[in-house]
């Protein structure tokens, strides 16, 4: 078990002024089995009421709706948790046996499965294990080649990416082999931005893994939200009116 502080804030700059902006944001971590919240708080600005609610996947969703011109949205969460991942989670949802739109495979993430089956044996553990040190030496990690809207497929093909683009794949690629998996989104000591990683079904617990850095997950690791791919996990999401063409957005977060 381990104490540790986390601090994430989102700036959103527009580059022009918008209206009627309905956001929902996925930022609040989770109470679960293998991490108690002990404080945390939320600060958005500019301030405005907001709603709280649990989508199907138990994330925390805070949805809010500005109507008068503004261009920018900052939100920010600081707080302290005890993590312990020894504990197992059992929160299993039959969902996470189907690719879904961000893990779909084509060809060439086939053909590549297909290459490595063979060899692919042992225990749930031990085959999540090995999927996640040969993407390791086939995928490098470099930024500035993959937006969030790249797929595992179009990472795959480029065979560069980020920690998005990792958990894309090794998902992809589990649940070819028949093994359940899903994405989670969260902090961790290593990044300075939000993190992501894959849990994988062993049978009857989920059990982290980090294929960006071909690690076990461990109480370095606080999750924020998890679903099927980043379409279910992403921190904000929001729909506006205005004549911006584009937005600015900063990202820092830590722990300590």
């Amino acid at each position: 078990m381990k104490r540790v502080n986390f601090f994430y804030s989102t700036k959103l700059t527009f580059d022009d002024y918008v209206h009627n902006h309905s956001f929902a944001l996925r930022v609040i971590p989770p109470e679960t089995d293998t991490q108690h919240i002990l404080s945390c708080s939320l600060n958005i600005a500019p301030y405005i009421p907001t709603k709280q609610t649990v989508d199907a996947f138990g994330n925390n969703v805070t949805a809010g709706y500005m109507r008068d011109d503004h261009r920018f949205l900052d939100f920010e969460i600081k707080g302290s948790a005890q993590v312990n991942h020894n504990k197992r989670r059992t929160d299993y949802m039959p969902c996470y046996l189907y690719q879904s739109q961000y893990t779909k495979p084509d060809n060439g993430l086939k053909t590549f499965y297909e290459s490595i089956k063979k060899k692919c044996t042992g225990t749930v553990a031990e085959k999540a294990e090995y999927i996640c040190n040969i993407l390791s030496g086939t995928v490098e990690y470099e930024k500035g080649f993959t937006d969030t809207t790249t797929t595992a497929e179009q990472a795959f093909a480029l065979k560069k990416g980020v920690c998005q683009d990792f958990s894309h794949i090794l998902i992809s690629l589990l649940r070819m082999e028949g093994i359940p998996a899903r994405y989670i989104a969260g902090l961790a000591f290593c990044d300075g931005e939000t993190h992501s990683w894959v849990e994988y079904w062993t049978g009857d617990h989920w059990e982290g893994i980090d294929p960006a850095n071909n690690c076990p997950v461990n109480d370095d690791y606080i999750v924020i939200s998890q679903g099927r791919d980043f379409r279910d996990c992403a921190i904000d999401r929001g729909v506006m009116f205005g004549k911006y063409t584009k937005q600015l957005q900063l990202v820092r977060s830590e722990m300590t």
